[in-house]
C-alpha cells in the first residue's frame, strides 16, 4: 500500500513544464518575443505584396480605360512636317548593267513656325478620367529647294511632276474638319495617308510601346507605331517652276485637332519655333527639348520654343528609306503632357514602401508599453494590429480612386489609428498608453504624408526624422531590462 502511495505523482507534475525549459523561456522571454514580432514582420511582407499587386492592377485598368478613351476621341498627338516628299530616278549597277531605281528625297522646311492653343477637358470612363483636348494648330514657313544640290542628285533625275508634300500625323481620328494647305499661294484639299515609296515611319530603336512601371509619369512622346505611319498628303503640281527658278515655296496649313494625353512637334524647320497655349494648369514639358520660355498659373499655361538644325542630329534633305535618319527625327520631339495635378496610384506605391517602417515602430511601441505595463501581450495581437496596418494600405487605393489621394489619405489614417487605439485599450486595460499609441500612429501617419507630398527632399526629411525616431527608442530602451 505504501510502495502504491510512492508511485502516484500529483497532477501538477506531469502536466507542468521541465523546470529546465521553464527557467529558459522566463529568462529569454523578452529576446524571444522580439524574435516572434520579426517573424510576424516578415509574414507581413505577405498582404503588403498583395496589396502592391492591387495597386499595380488598378493603375492597369485606368491605363486601359483612359486608352480606350482616347480610341475614340484621339490619341496623343505628334505633328512630323510638313516635308516636300521628291521621287528621283537613281541608276544601280548590277550584272554590269545600269538599271533605274525609283526612290525619294524628302526636304524639310528652311522656316517652320507652329502656333497651337488648346482647350483641355476631363472625359470619364466609370471612376476613371483621361485628359482630353482640342486645339487649333497653324503650320507655316517656307521650303528652300536649293538645299537639294547639297544631296548629289541630278536636278534632271528629280520627278517634280511627283512631289507631294506630307504631313505626319499620328492619330488620323483627331481631324476635326477638312484640311486645306496653302502652297506657293494655292489652296489644296489634303488626302488621308502618306503615299510616298520605301518611307522608312521612324520608329526609334528600343521603343517598341512597352510602358515600364515607372514612379514618375514618363515625359516622352508615344512613337510606338512611328512618326510617318500616319498622316496626310497634297500633290503638288505646279512647284516645278518654282523650283527651277530657285524661289522658296510658302507654306501654310490649319488644323483643327483633336488629341489626349499630350502634344508634340518634330522640329523639322532648319528654324523651327513653337509657340502653344492651353487653359491647362499642370503641363509637363518633355521630350528632347525644353521650351525657352513659359509662364504657368492655375488658370494655364504658354511657352515658347525655337530649335535650330544645329541643334539636332539630321539634315535638311533626308533619303525617305534612311531609317537611321528618319529615326533622328522620331527621337527629336518636344512638346507638352498634360498630366494630372495627383497622380494617386505613383502615391499610393510611395505610401506602401514606407508600410514596413510603420509596423515595425508601432510593433516597438506596443513592446515597451508590455514590459512597462508588466501585462503580456499574445502573438496574435500583434498579428491583428499588424493586419490593420495593411488594411490601412487597402482603404487608401480604393478611396483615394474616388476623393483623391490627400483626402483619402486623411480618412483612412483616422480609421486605422482609431481601430488600433480601441484594440489596445481593451487589450491593455490603459487608458493613458492606449491613447499615447493613438497619438504615435497619427504622428507616424502625419510624417509619412509629408514625406510623400516632397519629392527632391524626401530622402533628407526622411533619413533625419528616421534619425530622431531612433534615438528616441534608444533612450526609452535603456529603462527597459532585457534579458
Amino acid at each position: 500500500m505504501q510502495s502504491q502511495e510512492n508511485t502516484t505523482l500529483p497532477p501538477s507534475s506531469y502536466l507542468s513544464t521541465p523546470a529546465g525549459k521553464s527557467r529558459f523561456a522566463e529568462r529569454h522571454s523578452v529576446t524571444l518575443k522580439m524574435v516572434i514580432i520579426g517573424i510576424l514582420t516578415l509574414l507581413l511582407l505577405i498582404p503588403l505584396g498583395m496589396v502592391e499587386g492591387l495597386i499595380r492592377e488598378r493603375r492597369q485598368t485606368e491605363s486601359g480605360a483612359v486608352t480606350e478613351i482616347a480610341s475614340k476621341w484621339g490619341a496623343e498627338q505628334v505633328l512630323a512636317g510638313p516635308c516636300l516628299a521628291i521621287p528621283y530616278i537613281e541608276e544601280r549597277l548590277t550584272d554590269k548593267n545600269r538599271e533605274p531605281v525609283r526612290k525619294t528625297l524628302l526636304l524639310l522646311p528652311d522656316i517652320l513656325n507652329v502656333k497651337g492653343e488648346a482647350q483641355v477637358e476631363k472625359r470619364k470612363r466609370g471612376i476613371y478620367e483621361a485628359s482630353v483636348y482640342r486645339a487649333d494648330i497653324l503650320l507655316s514657313g517656307t521650303f528652300n529647294t536649293s538645299e537639294l544640290d547639297k544631296s548629289g542628285i541630278f536636278s534632271e533625275r528629280l520627278l517634280w511632276n511627283e512631289a507631294r508634300v506630307v504631313l505626319g500625323l499620328s492619330d488620323l481620328k483627331g481631324i476635326d474638319e477638312r484640311v486645306s494647305m496653302e502652297i506657293g499661294g494655292k489652296k489644296l484639299d489634303a488626302e488621308s495617308g502618306i503615299p510616298v515609296e520605301n518611307l522608312s515611319v521612324g520608329v526609334v530603336p528600343g521603343k517598341d510601346g512597352y510602358v515600364p512601371e515607372r514612379e514618375t509619369p514618363d515625359l516622352s512622346p508615344d512613337i510606338s507605331s512611328g512618326i510617318f505611319a500616319s498622316g496626310l498628303n497634297v500633290k503638288l503640281d505646279m512647284v516645278q517652276d518654282t523650283a527651277s527658278a530657285g524661289e522658296p515655296i510658302t507654306f501654310s496649313i490649319p488644323l483643327s485637332l483633336k488629341g489626349s494625353q499630350g502634344w508634340f512637334v518634330i522640329p523639322a524647320g532648319k528654324t523651327t519655333t513653337v509657340e502653344f497655349a492651353s487653359d491647362w494648369g499642370t503641363p509637363a514639358f518633355g521630350g528632347s527639348f525644353l521650351p525657352e520660355t513659359r509662364a504657368v498659373t492655375a488658370d494655364g499655361f504658354s511657352a515658347k520654343w525655337k530649335v535650330l538644325d544645329l541643334n539636332r542630329s539630321f539634315g535638311q534633305v533626308v533619303a525617305a528609306d534612311n531609317a537611321v535618319s528618319i529615326g533622328q527625327m522620331a527621337s527629336s520631339a518636344f512638346g507638352v503632357k498634360f498630366v494630372r495635378p495627383v497622380d494617386q496610384y505613383r502615391q499610393n506605391v510611395r505610401s506602401v514602401k514606407y508600410a514596413v517602417l510603420l509596423i515595425l515602430l508601432t510593433f516597438a511601441a506596443v513592446f515597451f508599453i508590455e514590459l512597462w505595463q508588466k501585462k503580456p501581450v499574445n502573438p496574435f495581437q500583434y498579428l491583428l494590429v499588424g493586419l490593420a496596418l495593411v488594411l490601412f494600405y487597402a482603404l487608401l487605393l480604393s478611396m483615394s480612386e474616388v476623393w483623391g489621394f490627400n483626402s483619402a489619405y486623411l480618412v483612412a489614417a483616422l480609421m486605422t489609428a482609431a481601430l488600433v487605439t480601441i484594440h489596445v485599450w481593451r487589450l491593455l486595460k490603459s487608458r493613458k498608453y492606449a491613447l499615447w499609441m493613438g497619438g504615435l500612429l497619427i504622428f507616424l501617419y502625419g510624417f509619412v504624408f509629408v514625406l510623400l507630398q516632397m519629392e527632391s527632399y524626401a530622402l533628407l526629411t526622411g533619413s533625419l526624422g528616421l534619425f530622431v525616431i531612433l534615438a528616441a527608442i534608444m533612450y526609452y530602451s535603456k529603462k527597459v531590462r532585457l534579458e
